[in-house]
């Protein structure tokens, strides 16, 4: 008898837990497992950039960067990523281009559901230059819970990253401390339930420049 009332107490207790944080509803439910495919999705493109950027392959946007890598394409040509997302990524597997910045990923099938974009900092605008990944969780099937996405993803992240949620663009570039926490953010016209941010890595290497 003491057991059964424990479990219904748990039973209970995680009813109540999902109503106050899903609102009772399903899209809610379903952000859930779209936070999953996001997560893994974000984390293919992060592990190939920290490959690219220990090799030396990715360099600041401006100075001395004679045949420097500076888009996802680029990275995709010299096959830093899964294959699957290097073919995405590749312009008709041109091995000249180095233009597509912005990866569509495919766990969401055909459209621009989660969009990640590559940030490369300017040389002489930041010191401590890292890499970032631009999110945008606004278009296709994702947008109804781009809010909820965001704050969940912010959440899960927060140990691994820096989170620049303000940022609207992936033009906005934050200004990094040394230890890779944001200093300056890239913009201040966005808001953290907004579905877009940039993610700042901190197991990236610094001053990526060479």
């Amino acid at each position: 008898m003491p057991q059964l009332i424990a479990m219904v107490i748990v039973v209970v207790g995680a009813m109540i837990y999902m109503f106050q944080t899903f609102g009772g509803t399903g899209d809610k439910i379903e952000g859930i497992a779209q936070k999953t495919s996001i997560m893994t999705e974000i984390n293919n493109i992060k592990n190939g950039l920290q490959l690219a950027v220990r090799s030396g392959e990715l360099k600041a946007s401006d100075g001395d960067t004679s045949g420097a890598v500076k888009t996802l394409e680029g990275l995709a040509e010299l096959e830093y990523f899964a294959d699957q997302i290097n073919n995405e990524l590749q312009s008709d597997n041109d091995a000249t281009l180095d233009t597509k910045n912005t990866y569509q990923a495919i766990s969401f099938g055909s459209g621009s559901n989660l969009e990640i974009t590559l940030v490369t900092p300017a040389k002489t605008a930041i010191t401590n230059a890292r890499p970032g990944l631009f999110i945008d969780l606004t278009k296709g099937n994702l947008k109804s819970n781009a809010g909820f996405l965001e704050k969940q993803l912010a959440t899960d992240l927060k140990a691994l990253a820096s989170i620049d949620s303000k940022t609207k663009l992936s033009t906005k570039v934050a200004v990094l401390n040394e230890d890779g926490t944001i200093k300056t953010a890239g913009a201040t016209d966005g808001t953290d339930t907004d579905g877009t941010f940039t993610l700042y890595f901190k197991d990236i290497p610094a001053n990526i420049q060479k």
